[in-house]
This record gives structure tokens, C-alpha cells and sequence, in this order.
């Protein structure tokens, strides 16, 4: 059969000889389990000051809608406090915490825990998450769904349970030690989710917890997650983490994102990550943070592929591939320059593909592409984009020297900015 925690939590615990001890206040459990067994139950007498029995599973019965223990009380234990270091308290790591709901791909709260008792084994299948979950806790049950029923007996309120299987729980539980999070070995559902919905979950954790998440994922994956989160809390998340880590994420973040990102930092903060950064790295960022952030230059990225004139179509393939392909941010064009860097033209990776191979980028290069001038503004690269239809656009200085280039991405979000004040909610 099923029961809740707090259903537990309202029952009579007696000794052998029916003598009460108290009622159920916690129960330890290994949560790295598919459906986590309970291995102790806490039984807590006292109001103001509580005292405990931590008696194990194996000495309980469930009698007569009683918790009976097989020991007399004389050969329990009391004390002031209770741990179980290679185990989770039910009620300090899961209930009233925030979880990730790896199927639905949010965080949560739980309200209520549903356990399934087969024979004297306890085992933790579901979380609850609804309201109905919230009033049982409140112990306003019985009289809310009562009333319910007597307005309304096929309301959704009685039958829409807010349960999350146990599987798709990603519990929120911190080291001290270390201020990471013991993820479970079988929850690697985690990893699946799209990094767009893992920066929406961030936002709705609290700091410690954000930075905690933040910090079971690997670096390549914390870069895409990173840059899909609004500025602001770009900011917050990188002020909350230790300087190595931050610089780490700076070091592999697009450059223009970075430069954003920089630019709204405290000057202190943000010279010090640029001192830990490599030297190429810190000089590109030095340079984009010159330029205006509602400007090309500002919106521009200096990581983008670049081709000479002489190089065969064989010879640009093999060159991106050996060495370009992992910096650029954008691959759907490479720029043609000369050795003094000035832009002679663009060809995109399709045309390439399709181009015999001994053909040169000098015959297969669209000449004087569709540009801007670093110091052009947003709605003009805006204009451009739309009118050639593209994906992204070189910026040039005065000597139509290529600077870098804006993704259709970057403009995007300016437009939506614009428009809704903040990203929308889907």
C-alpha cells in the first residue's frame, strides 16, 4: 500500500509491550538507489525540547494503524540529536527542499513524500509537488478536500496529484566540504536536458544552490548554459563563483559574450579575471571592451575563420578542420583576407563543399561582402543582416580591416530585449 510522510508522521510509535515511545519525525534512506529503501525510522518525543530513537526498519511492524518496535523501550537509545553520515535524512535533504524535475526540466519543491510499504519494507517511489501535497502538510486535508467535494466532487483539485516519479528527482543536496552537490549515480537524467532549460532552473534556485548545480556540470556544457542566461544573472552566477572557475568559463565563452559579460562586472573583478586570463585571450577582450556595447564593435566576436587568397578549396577544408573550426563561434562562413587583414571577400562552408577541390578562394569568394563599420549601430546591422539574409556579418574599421564579425544571435537578443523588456517566458 502507499502512504505519505505525513500520514507517518501522525501515527503512534509503541514499544513491544505497547508503550508509547512518540511519533515518526524522519527516516534515513541511501538516495543513489532507483527507489530509495528506508533503512531507520526517527521516532520523536517532546515538543520544545525533542528527543530521539533511531531504530532500524527491521525492528518495526506496522500493526493496528500503529509502528510497533520489537524491543522494549529500556533497550533504546535516546539522544539530544541524530546523523547518519553514509545516509540522507528524508526530512533535512528532501521534503520542504528545492529538486530538479529532470522529465519536466524545472525545479521544484517538495511538499510531501509518498512511500510504498511492502510488507515491513518502506521505499521512497514519488515526491509531491501539488497543492494538495502543501495542504496535507498543513494537516488542513481531510477538511479542504471535504469541502472541495461538497462544491464540487469532480473538481481537478481532488484528483490532480502533483507526483514526480522518483527516477526523474534530482535531489539538491550540498558538500559542505567542497560546496558541490552529491548528484545520485543513477539520476544522470540531468545531463540530458538542453542547456536553455537548465539556465531557466538556475534562475530559480537560490544562490548557494545555483552555484552548486552550476558546479556538477562540466565546463564545455557550463559555457553553453552560461551564455543563455539574461546578463544579470550572468553576473550573479560569475560573482558567486571561486576566480578559477570563473576565469576557466571566460577563457572558453565566445568572445563577445565574454566581453558583455566583463563590461558588467565590478572594475576590480573584472581586471582580475582579465590578469589570469591567457595573453591572447585578455588582449581580443581588451580590445572589444573599447568599443561602445550598442555598437558592432560592441556586439562583434574576434572568433571567426579566416582564409587567404591563395589557398585551394582542399587546402581551406583541411585548414579549418586542423585548426579553426573549435575557435569560431559561427560556421557558416569563412572571410578571406589579405596579409594586412583588410577583408577581400567571404565564401560560405556550403559553396565550399560544393566547389572542385584545386579551385582557389580567389575564384570562389564572393568579393566586397555585405559589411559594416565597427561603429555602425544595432539597427543597422539588424538592416543588413535581413537584407543579404545572413547569418552573420563582418565588422571593418576604416581600412576595411576585418575586426570580427556579429551573429544574427546577438542582434536577436537585442531585438527581443527591445521589444519585451527581458526574454519571454515560453
Amino acid at each position: 500500500m502507499f502512504i505519505f510522510f505525513t500520514e507517518l508522521t501522525g501515527k503512534d510509535v509503541v514499544d513491544r509491550h505497547g508503550r508509547w515511545l512518540g511519533h515518526p519525525y524522519d527516516f534515513f534512506a541511501k538516495l543513489d538507489e532507483p527507489f530509495p529503501t528506508v533503512s531507520d525510522i526517527i521516532v520523536a518525543k517532546g515538543h520544545l525540547k525533542k528527543q530521539f530513537y533511531v531504530i532500524p526498519i527491521s525492528q518495526i511492524s506496522f500493526q493496528n494503524g500503529q509502528i510497533q518496535v520489537r524491543q522494549p523501550v529500556e533497550s533504546l537509545t535516546v539522544t539530544q540529536r541524530y546523523r547518519e553520515p553514509m545516509q540522507a535524512s528524508l526530512r533535512t535533504s528532501i521534503l520542504d527542499q528545492q529538486v530538479v524535475d529532470t522529465y519536466n526540466r524545472k525545479v521544484v519543491r517538495v511538499n510531501d513524500l509518498h512511500f510504498l510499504r511492502v510488507g515491513q519494507d518502506l521505499r521512497l517511489v514519488h515526491v509531491d509537488v501539488g497543492l494538495r501535497g502543501l495542504v496535507r502538510r498543513l494537516g488542513w486535508g481531510r477538511l479542504v478536500d471535504g469541502m472541495v467535494r461538497l462544491l464540487n466532487r469532480h473538481a481537478r483539485y481532488l484528483t490532480d496529484e502533483g507526483f514526480i516519479a522518483w527516477k526523474f528527482v534530482q535531489p539538491i543536496d550540498i558538500q559542505v566540504s567542497t560546496g558541490r552537490l552529491k548528484l545520485s549515480i543513477e539520476q544522470e537524467e540531468l545531463k540530458k536536458i538542453p542547456p536553455p532549460d537548465i539556465s531557466e532552473m538556475l534562475m530559480e534556485l537560490d544562490p548557494q544552490h545555483r552555484v552548486a548545480l552550476f558546479k556538477t556540470i562540466d565546463v564545455e556544457r557550463q559555457v553553453e548554459i552560461i551564455t543563455e542566461l539574461e546578463l544579470k544573472w550572468q553576473r550573479e552566477l560569475i560573482e558567486d563563483l571561486d576566480t578559477r572557475t570563473a576565469v576557466d568559463l571566460m577563457e572558453r565563452m565566445p568572445a563577445d559574450e565574454a566581453t558583455d559579460l566583463l563590461g558588467a562586472l565590478p572594475r576590480r573583478s573584472a581586471d582580475r579575471i582579465l590578469g589570469m586570463l591567457s595573453n591572447q585571450k585578455a588582449r581580443d577582450l581588451s580590445e572589444l571592451l573599447e568599443h561602445e556595447s550598442d555598437t558592432a564593435g560592441g556586439l562583434m566576436t574576434t572568433e571567426f575563420i579566416t582564409l587567404m587568397p591563395g589557398m585551394t578549396v582542399e587546402e581551406a577544408i583541411e585548414h579549418i578542420k586542423r585548426t579553426e573550426l573549435r575557435k569560431a563561434e559561427t560556421i557558416y562562413y569563412g572571410y578571406v583576407i589579405d596579409e594586412t587583414e583588410r577583408l577581400l571577400g567571404a565564401v560560405s562552408f556550403r559553396k565550399l563543399l560544393l566547389e572542385p577541390l584545386d579551385a582557389t578562394m580567389d575564384n570562389v569568394m564572393q568579393v566586397k561582402p555585405p559589411s559594416v563599420h565597427v561603429d555602425a549601430s544595432v539597427k543597422e546591422v539588424a538592416y543588413v543582416l535581413d537584407k543579404y539574409n545572413l547569418f552573420a556579418l563582418p565588422a571593418v574599421d576604416d581600412e576595411g580591416k576585418l575586426e570580427g564579425i556579429i551573429t544574427i544571435d546577438d542582434v536577436l537578443s537585442i531585438i527581443i530585449d527591445d521589444a519585451y523588456g527581458k526574454k519571454p517566458v515560453l
